[in-house]
């Protein structure tokens, strides 16, 4: 019985590793493009501190790239 499950599990986290690749390929291109956008020289942030929102970007998951896009930058 125990050999039968081995190549279910392993069929099981071959499927689980091709539905999340994308979820984890869309998180990680938000982060880079929210730091490459943050750290542009003419950008300005709320609070005027871009080490905060780079630790926001990088330490608060998916909501942290969301959050410095759609309220963290000043428009010019």
């Amino acid at each position: 019985m125990l050999l039968t499950s081995v190549p279910m599990a392993i069929q099981l986290s071959t499927s689980l590793t091709l539905i999340l690749l994308p979820l984890v390929l869309i998180e990680l291109g938000l982060v880079v493009f929210s730091l490459v956008d943050l750290f542009r020289p003419e950008r300005r942030v709320v609070g005027n501190n871009k080490l905060l929102w780079a630790l926001i970007i990088v330490l608060v998951g998916t909501i942290g790239p969301i959050v410095y896009l759609l309220a963290g930058r000043k428009q010019s």
